[in-house]
């Protein structure tokens, strides 16, 4: 749990804003500051009020930018942008104005602070990373006197290594400056979720899926393929939404709608998304099946998270196609080096665009650690259900599988994690490749 300083002279406000953020942080405060150096250990952010200090805390401040590298939020008067102003120029990460509504956004505030700074330390630390790792390799080629084919080999490891640390660079300069355009999340998604959350009716529905000629041919054809045109034949939204059902069809108007988002400048990378879009749609019948038979409480979400995973990917396949399309960097990139660099660079990416969509935290966690769990801050069920899917997805080849030595027991201790055996994953594999066969849903 996150370690939150409150710096407020205030009691009842500090006691305010501990009521708010109890739950998910650990609060400590100050009252106080006599002007001395102090240790910041252990905390993971600050909330600074300009009632602090007489320098409207701005001293308090720079004391902690000059000593840490702490993300602070400024709470500052309506009436005073100038210290705002000030207050970003020393270095804090952000300020919310003190008035009646401040309580309901600071939860959000803090979170989105805190998971954005981590973002920027952790771009950081893998650029450097990858500096420090050139660096070893340059000294390790000049020091070399071994054969013409080492050497040989040595430069091509560090052009590589450079190679990708320049890309990253570029892609981060590029997004800070807001330079990139990014995706925007499917309207008709949000719109559909909004009539199912208040219980609309079907000719609504239709109403809503008709504006759309193209999601509502694809729920046609679905309706109509193998899987579930036995029932009978459907020629209308209407006909449609009765066959599948209506989650079953704002399922798949999901995917649908999420297949929008593969539009890319660079046709060359068509068959990359062609694989990329029809893995996350077997990841999240796998997640939906998987969550099913686990008796997680909310199934749909979990189809939807295994549907975003990889998002990340297709994010920064939209910004390097960009940057080539406007020749700030290399057009020529091999596709061996790209997909090492999707796969290494994916999670964090897919974190920050979900979180730019304003979905819940729980989505934003999966994108990131769902081929990292053991370096998730928490593991929730979801997280094992999409981590498990993914791997299903992948093996039973939709999407790039490269087996590894320990994947039967990685496989086994996730599966065991979410309460099932082998026999249930067995099931869900052999169901996963009935619906990818029998359903019908096309890239193109």
């Amino acid at each position: 749990m996150n370690k939150v300083l409150i710096c407020n002279s205030q009691l009842n406000e500090i006691g305010a804003i501990q009521t708010v953020l109890k739950s998910k942080y650990t609060i400590c405060s100050m009252t106080s500051w006599n002007g001395k150096s102090l240790n910041f250990d252990g905390i993971d952010a600050i909330i600074l009020d300009v009632n602090f200090t007489e320098a409207q805390g701005l001293d308090f401040l720079m004391e902690v930018c000059s000593t840490t590298y702490i993300p602070v939020l400024l709470v500052t008067q309506p009436d005073d942008p100038q210290c705002a102003v000030e207050a970003r120029r020393i270095g804090a990460f952000n300020y919310c104005v003190k008035t009646d509504k401040l309580h309901s956004v600071l939860d959000m505030a803090v979170q989105e602070m805190i998971f954005s700074f981590s973002d920027q330390q952790e771009l950081k630390r893998t650029i450097m990373a990858q500096k420090a790792r050139i660096a070893e390799l340059e000294a390790q080629l000049e020091a070399s006197t071994g054969n013409e084919s080492t050497q040989s080999n040595g430069k091509a490891l560090t052009a590589s290594q450079q190679k990708r640390a320049s890309l990253l660079q570029e892609i981060a300069n590029r997004l800070n400056s807001g330079e990139i355009n990014l995706p925007t999340f499917p309207s008709m998604s949000i719109e559909l979720d909004r009539l199912v959350q208040k219980d609309a009716g079907m000719d609504e529905i239709a109403e809503l899926l008709k504006k759309d000629m193209t999601i509502s041919a694809k729920l046609i054809n679905v309706a109509n393929s193998s899987r579930y045109g036995g029932l009978r034949h459907s020629s209308t939204v209407e006909q449609a939404i009765s066959v599948l059902g209506l989650f079953t069809s704002k399922e798949y108007v999901d995917i649908i709608a999420n297949r929008a988002l593969y539009a890319i400048g660079n046709q060359g990378y068509y068959n990359l998304l062609k694989d990329l879009w029809i893995h996350g749609v077997a990841c999240a019948h796998a997640s939906f099946q998987i969550a099913t038979t686990a008796k997680l409480s909310k199934p749909s979400e979990v189809f939807f998270m295994g549907l975003m995973h990889d998002i990340g990917k297709l994010f920064l396949l939209q910004v390097i196609s960009e940057l080539q399309t406007r020749d700030l960097i290399d057009p020529d990139i091999s596709e061996d080096f790209l997909t090492d660099f999707l796969q290494q660079h994916h999670g964090i990416f897919g974190r920050k665009l979900l979180e730019v969509w304003k979905l819940p935290s729980e989505y934003a966690l999966v994108a990131q650690f769902h081929e990292t769990i053991d370096q998730a801050p928490t593991v929730s069920l979801e997280l094992y259900a999409v981590c498990l899917a993914n791997l299903l997805a992948k093996r039973a080849g939709y999407g790039v599988y490269t087996e590894q030595q320990d994947d039967d027991s990685y496989l086994e201790g996730i599966t065991k994690s979410i309460g099932l055996d082998m026999d249930s994953i067995s099931t869900i594999q052999k169901e996963l490749n009935v619906f990818m066969e029998e359903t019908g849903l096309s890239f193109d």
